[in-house]
């Protein structure tokens, strides 16, 4: 019985450790968001900023590009404090796959960073620092 225990568990655990990490290749394009949620409850009386960061979320697209530049696109609906995520245009992006993190600016001043998370088949951006959790879509 420990031994069939074992077995499984050499070739789960590796399959497992696959299946939690992701490639550079996967994140190159673009990317749709279409959704946006907290991880934390946001008070009744911020329901406006709620949705005024829907607003100016949802539909955006982050691109990222082959040569390693990260371009965001905002809805044209957007609330005129967004426009200032465009700075983060022409920045270069980098990823750590096992910890399944993107870093958008400089090695040294990373300007956004994304921790990704694949469910069921969905994923999820969420920005580190920010209770921002933004369902994406890959552009075919």
């Amino acid at each position: 019985m420990k031994t069939i225990i074992t077995t499984l568990l050499c070739f789960a655990a590796p399959a497992l450790a696959l299946a939690q990490t992701f490639t550079r290749e996967e994140l190159v394009g673009a990317w749709t968001c279409k959704e946006v949620s907290y991880s934390e409850a946001i008070p009744a009386e911020e329901s406006a900023a709620v949705e005024k960061t829907k607003r100016g979320l949802v539909q955006s697209r982050f691109v990222f590009q082959q040569n390693g530049f990260f371009v965001m696109q905002l809805p044209a609906n957007a609330p005129i404090e967004f426009k200032e995520l465009e700075s983060l245009n022409n920045k270069m992006w980098h990823i750590k796959a096992k910890e399944r993190m993107v870093f958008v600016g400089s090695l040294d001043d990373d300007l956004m960073i994304l921790n990704v998370k694949n469910v069921n088949g969905l994923f999820y951006f969420s920005i580190q620092d920010t209770p921002l959790v933004l369902r994406m879509e890959k552009n075919r």
